[in-house]
């Protein structure tokens, strides 16, 4: 293989060397395609990482921010709003894992349901949030490994050294931050070696971290003064009432890291029973955390002498306890380093799925024979994320990823909402329970519901400006908040699918249509237009790939589904393909079911 790259680079007829290097290397290709994941992950196991992907932003990168700039004391009922604001999407992710098991996660649910347009726009615009996000964490990351080891000098370095000069800066960087994009290089290698080496790291840096999170909690209850909630000017709501909302809002994505546990499927052993449980156990555990940590952190500090930067370890500091602050900092870092691994691994492994259908590059949808780890989908990850701390600014980064996150989950709700009343997404013996006439009756229901969500929301924001009335927004939307519940009541009197799959969320239509409803509110009456414009952008990108390269090269375009990836699987496998009748990709739909 090597003596093929030499001589593409030493022949004088490009073309033809470049031929005769994909005829040598394709069959080995198409072999590494057969190749299966190692099945290490066990419910352990997942629930550390389900734990990681979320714990170490909220807790030493979010927190400091929203107690001193957004909300004060009353961080801790934010933080309770913005759990309980996406739990319910919980469940309807928790009943697709058990039900399509596979690594590609929100990817693979919107191929299923939706089709390959929707799936490869969110799926493409997915993979480049994750890699933004990552990106963010790692800026955080190298600024605390900075503090701790060099005392600040390698970002005076950065920013003396190599300081840009743009004239609008709201999401370019002041200057690159070269060793997050390389942190982020050196992550991506971590996550190349074999699948049992990678969970060892991932699981040491989340048990350390687990440790100072608790340390934090119980040294902190000796110092509790309840005076501080009120000795400073505004008292426990010191930005107002408004502004418990907006710190919910911003901590939001924190909770998000949920959606990203699927990833883990291929790689479990039992991925439909212990991804589920996981995702529903470490949510909660996480929002545990969340309020327990917010409401020690605002009893022992005033908000006001919060440092946003480096806080949990100052406010110990502060209050003389020395050994105790460069405890929490050793531990911010392995909380910082776990989140970040686990969001490049989704990243690859979007980026392998999509690869495996042919949405992206080929060669990103082969498994390592050595490793069991889709190398290619990784490096190219790392490759692609390492550019992003270079010229972006991390304080858009994270509102950026957050849209992202938001705008699956409303898919997800939408797809458990569609299968529950589709005909043929039950069990083959009890189809008969949902006709053509009620599919037909359910989906004119859903398709107003959506229309009278995206109207209350608007009217919400617009509607006193349009009729220069007092109040007009709020009885306009409370009207259409009523039409919605009628169709929902409608829509319970249909006859439904029985539950197929492990998890089945309950409460439906009622639970997903509220949490769509939430999500939509959110993203759009409390997000700058800056950052909607930055998510068009994304997903323009995403269209520009699609309509260029995804479309012409797709499996399902070519007709090579079946007859390509349907040898991959045994009988019984297959078999569990038939529950849905969208199912349209083995590689994808499926994964390993275990």
């Amino acid at each position: 293989e090597y003596k093929s790259y030499l001589r593409v680079l030493m022949s004088p007829c490009w073309m033809t060397a470049l031929k005769q290097l994909s005829a040598t290397i394709r069959p080995r290709i198409e072999s590494y395609g057969r190749l299966e994941f190692e099945h290490v992950y066990d419910l352990l196991d997942c629930l550390s990482w389900g734990t990681g992907v979320m714990m170490g932003a909220g807790v030493f990168m979010y927190l400091p921010i929203v107690i001193k700039y957004v909300t004060g004391p009353c961080a801790v009922i934010s933080y309770l709003i913005g759990g309980l604001t996406v739990y319910s999407s919980v469940f309807s992710f928790s009943e697709l894992v058990s039900r399509y098991p596979s690594c590609g996660g929100t990817y693979v649910y919107n191929y299923t349901v939706f089709g390959e347009f929707v799936a490869s726009l969110m799926g493409i615009s997915l993979f480049l949030q994750h890699l933004v996000m990552a990106a963010d964490v790692c800026i955080s990351l190298t600024q605390h490994i900075d503090y701790v080891v060099f005392n600040n000098s390698l970002e005076r370095f950065e920013a003396a050294q190599f300081a840009y000069d743009f004239g609008r800066k709201e999401l370019l960087a002041d200057y690159p931050h070269v060793l997050a994009s390389l942190l982020i290089l050196l992550i991506s290698l971590v996550l190349t070696t074999p699948t049992r080496v990678n969970n060892f790291i991932g699981s040491w840096a989340n048990n350390i971290s687990f440790i100072m999170v608790v340390l934090i909690i119980i040294v902190g209850a000796f110092f509790v003064d309840f005076s501080n909630w009120f000795s400073v000017k505004g008292g426990f709501v010191p930005y107002g009432y408004n502004s418990i909302m907006r710190g919910a809002i911003v901590i939001l994505s924190t909770y998000l890291g949920f959606v990203d546990l699927p990833c883990l499927c291929d790689e479990a052993i039992q991925p439909a029973k212990d991804v589920g449980n996981a995702t529903h156990v470490s949510f909660f555990f996480v929002l545990v955390i969340y309020v327990t940590v917010s409401l020690i952190v605002s009893l022992i500090s005033p908000y006001d002498k919060v440092k946003p930067t480096f806080a949990m370890a100052n406010i110990f500091i502060d209050l003389g306890v020395n050994w105790m602050g460069y405890i929490v900092e050793i531990g911010s870092i392995a909380a910082l380093f776990s989140t970040a691994l686990c969001l490049l691994q989704a990243a690859s492994k979007l980026a392998f799925c999509m690869g495996r259908d042919g949405i992206l590059f080929g060669f990103l949808g082969v498994i390592n024979p050595k490793t069991k780890v889709p190398y290619n989908a990784v490096m190219f990850g790392g490759f692609v994320g390492c550019v992003v701390p270079l010229f972006f600014d991390s304080t858009y980064l994270i509102r950026l990823s957050e849209m992202g996150y938001l705008l699956n989950c409303v898919l997800v709700n939408l797809a458990v909402l569609i299968l529950r009343y589709s005909v043929g997404s039950g069990r083959p013996e009890e189809n008969g329970r949902v006709t053509k006439d009620t599919e037909l009756k359910a989906f004119f229901h859903i398709s107003l519901i959506i229309c009278w969500m995206i109207m209350s929301v608007f009217w919400l924001q617009y509607g006193t400006r349009i009729t220069g009335w007092r109040y007009s927004n709020y009885y306009g939307c409370a009207l259409l908040v009523v039409f919605i519940m009628l169709h929902c009541l409608a829509l319970s009197w249909l006859p439904s699918n029985p539950q197929i799959s492990a998890y089945y969320t309950p409460w439906v239509p009622w639970t997903p249509v509220g949490s769509m409803f939430a999500i939509l509110w959110i993203a759009f009456t409390e997000s700058p237009a800056l950052i909607w414009i930055a998510e068009a952008a994304i997903l323009g990108v995403a269209l520009v790939i699609y309509v260029a390269y995804s479309y012409w090269n797709s499996k399902l375009h070519n007709n090579t589904n079946s007859s390509d990836d349907e040898r991959f699987y045994s009988e019984e496998e297959k078999e569990v393909l038939t529950i849905s009748p969208h199912s349209t990709n083995y590689s994808s739909v499926l994964g390993n079911p275990g």
